[in-house]
């Protein structure tokens, strides 16, 4: 517990630092001292990226800095309730044409051969950072944010799988932050001029593992440059016009505005990920989300994990994919080879119907995964 709220404070010291030093921007001696004005921008309906982020946002806004908040996931009034942050600002882009998560990923539609089902994986992020970039700038309550005369000292700015909403840092011209909530996208170190080193880091898509062989390596070198330019000419090209529409034609190339990004933030950690080149900005941040405490489970679950004397296993694909939509025949080698194993199971399953639950397997739509892995 300890060791946590160590991790968060060292992060955030970090931030603050940058925050008061940051060269380019008309901070004077005096900053250390003054409030901070933040724009925070998470335009990705995915709850889990976001979550990594909220406590930092929330720990700035302790630490008496003002932010605002550009997601799906305002706080909520139990939130406020038990802290209020008067100062934490939300803009949600939660609206009745557009359900968070609504489309979860069919593990029927996805192919496994090679390169349909790599070309699927990317064509699945360009489509969903399409929706975030027509909902965000079209986004009432953003319009009348930049119709408006604030400032602000500062932007956070989650690095996925679009950058149309670096549109807003060429707006407001001061310094960014990015935030890459997963491993790094291989377009993310194209922009910053962070190494991919591809002989020994295997690309998030390439699905390969160290120690890669010659022909890993060479297949890993040409996939993550084939990946790099499908990003810049292929996703930017379809999430470049909402944002010309808002900003006009001239709108400098968004590689171009992320060229100025001055920290990177990423939720990875070299004892999970491995070892890697990073450059003296890029921070890694894994685990600074976990809370410091847990709370109670619910009654049943706890008696199931209390019963488990052998050990439990935790099953869980994610919010975003439906491991109920799994091909039935490999579903049954999943629950044939699960039920069979001496320990019991925890299972994420999205809806009422489970075949043939062996007796050792515990299912539920949501599991508190923090408390559980806690105990």
């Amino acid at each position: 517990m300890y060791l946590r709220c160590t991790n968060l404070c060292f992060y955030v010291f970090i931030v603050s630092c940058f925050i008061c030093c940051e060269a380019k921007s008309d901070f004077t001696s005096k900053s250390l001292d003054r409030k901070l004005k933040i724009l925070g921008i998470f335009p990705h309906p995915g709850k889990s990226h976001f979550f990594v982020i909220q406590p930092i946002l929330e720990e700035l806004v302790r630490r008496g800095h003002e932010l605002t908040v550009i997601s799906y996931f305002p706080r909520t009034k139990g939130s406020k309730a038990k802290e209020p942050l008067p100062n934490y600002k939300d803009i949600s882009l939660v609206d009745e044409n557009y359900i968070v998560n609504e489309e979860s990923v069919d593990l029927n539609n996805i192919r496994h051969l090679p390169i349909v089902t790599l070309l699927m994986e990317l064509n699945i992020l360009k489509n969903r950072g399409q929706i975030s970039c027509d909902n965000g700038l079209r986004n009432p309550k953003v319009l009348e944010l930049l119709g408006s005369k604030e400032k602000f000292d500062l932007i956070f700015i989650e690095k996925f799988n679009t950058d149309c909403f670096l549109s807003l840092v060429h707006k407001y011209k001061v310094p960014f932050v990015g935030i890459t909530t997963c491993q790094i996208m291989s377009w993310t170190n194209n922009h910053i001029g962070n190494p991919d080193d591809e002989a020994n880091v295997p690309s998030v898509f390439g699905h390969r593992k160290k120690p890669m062989s010659f022909f890993d390596r060479t297949a890993n070198l040409l996939w993550t440059h084939i990946q790099n330019i499908l990003f810049d000419f292929w996703f930017n090209w379809y999430h470049r016009v909402p944002a010309e529409k808002l900003f006009g034609s001239d709108l400098p190339t968004f590689k171009d505005i992320a060229k100025e990004q001055s920290i990177l933030l990423v939720n990875t950690h070299w004892s999970l990920h491995g070892s890697r080149p990073l450059l003296p900005n890029v921070i890694e941040i894994g685990g600074v989300h976990l809370p410091s405490s847990t709370k109670p489970l619910p009654q049943d679950l706890a008696k199931f994990l209390d019963e488990a004397k052998e050990g439990v296993l935790y099953f869980c694909l994610g919010s975003m994919i439906n491991t109920s939509s799994m091909p039935p025949a490999k579903l049954q080698a999943i629950i044939n080879v699960l039920g069979s194993i001496p320990r019991k199971v925890l299972w994420k399953w999205e809806i009422d119907d489970f075949p043939e639950k062996p007796d050792n397997v515990f299912v539920s739509r949501w599991l508190p995964q923090f408390d559980v892995l806690s105990k």
